[in-house]
């Protein structure tokens, strides 16, 4: 069932207030977690780990998540965002 560019617009508002609550929660995690200093990866401390490499990751597994479905989403309503040029398209 194809998409209406309403219900695509509801869609996507919903998945970026998503998208902004993971990122709110994944900047604070580190904070939260820094009274934990007992918990170690390698040589590092638990919060010193989230800092640094597990903030960055999560970062961009939600920009990787939200173009893939919007992407998807915006196939299934017929709207791309962007050109697909004619050699490339399925």
């Amino acid at each position: 069932m194809p998409l209406t560019l309403t219900l695509l617009r509801k869609r996507v508002r919903r998945l970026q207030w998503l998208c902004l609550a993971l990122w709110f929660g994944i900047t604070l995690l580190p904070l939260i977690m820094a009274s934990g200093d007992d918990l170690f990866i390698g040589f590092w401390p638990l919060p010193y780990w989230l800092a640094a490499q597990g903030c960055l990751l999560g970062y961009l597994a939600i920009v990787v998540v939200y173009a893939w479905l919007v992407n998807r989403w915006e196939r299934s309503a017929g709207c791309l965002s962007f050109d697909v040029p004619a050699a490339q398209e399925d």
